[in-house]
């Protein structure tokens, strides 16, 4: 339940204040998490891509935000975007559907689409609208009407609209995304020295450049391995390769249900780091 009390009023001050607007590190979202009075699944998650911290309300929103943040050409993720509430009355006026209101109030709801991305393709960038939705809410008349709103609203601004259930989201590679993700420094946290990382990832690097396809060697033995020879704490060689998954430096089966297990060998090591993304059959996402 929402902590604020709509009213003509707030959407204006929320307005003016810059709630729904800006892009990148920029953007502010309509609706924030501590707008609830009970988070739930809420939470929010910072992204070294936009460069600020992501405000999603569902598990859905969660996963769909990962694989959004891993995708080298989705460049901006901005959710809880607001739509213009003025095409918003008009559109359900057609439609014949009661634009939705604040509860208890007569205030219509500034809609919101839940992931609005910029997409760079070749030499120009397009966006596209994007719903989370769980199953069971395809069977949920109220929900149903609002999502039609909205597909209207983004077909006339001529912006792709789609609507993700929960089911058809591919979560294994979900699951290994946001494994790989969690290598990345966290906020406050510091390396042993300057460049650390940066000379793990390259000694890594260099050894795996040289293995053959058909070594078998777990990918967490190389690592148990890595962190004796080097004298670093236990993990350590993991958490670099996990970083240079991130960065594509180290291209993985994104489908692998234990990607620590997977042989060295199946692991493609790359010279162009944070350049390449994941392509093809079970690498894509």
């Amino acid at each position: 339940m929402s902590r604020i009390k709509w009213t003509e009023k707030k959407i204006a001050e929320r307005q003016k204040a810059g709630y729904g607007e800006g892009s990148g590190s920029a953007y502010n979202p309509w609706l924030e998490v501590f707008d609830l009075s009970s988070t739930g699944r809420s939470r929010r998650v910072w992204s070294s891509k936009t460069g600020r911290a992501h405000h999603l309300f569902s598990d859905v929103e969660h996963d769909i935000f990962i694989a959004a943040e891993w995708s080298r050409s989705v460049i901006d993720i901005r959710e809880q975007y607001p739509l213009d509430r003025e095409i918003t009355q008009t559109i359900a006026h057609n439609l014949k559907i009661r634009h939705p209101h604040y509860p208890g109030t007569q205030v219509p709801t500034v809609m919101t689409v839940d992931f609005l991305l910029t997409v760079r393709t070749a030499d120009r960038e397009d966006y596209i609208a994007l719903n989370a939705k769980r199953d069971e809410e395809a069977e949920d008349e109220t929900s149903l009407e609002k999502l039609e709103i909205q597909r209207s609203y983004f077909q006339e601004l001529e912006i792709p609209h789609h609507l993700i259930y929960h089911s058809r989201i591919p979560k294994q590679k979900i699951a290994n995304i946001y494994w790989i993700r969690d290598a990345q420094l966290k906020t406050g946290e510091t390396e042993p020295h300057a460049g650390f990382y940066d000379q793990l990832k390259s000694r890594m690097a260099g050894e795996l450049a040289s293995y053959d396809a058909s070594d078998t060697t777990p990918l967490a033995a190389y690592c148990a391995s890595f962190d004796a020879r080097y004298g670093v704490e236990p993990g350590t060689g993991l958490r670099i390769a996990r970083m240079l998954i991130q960065e594509r430096a180290l291209l993985a089966n994104l489908d692998s249900p234990n990607l620590a297990n997977d042989p060295v060998g199946s692991f493609l090591m790359t010279s162009r780091a944070g350049r390449l993304r994941a392509v093809g059959g079970k690498n894509a996402v």
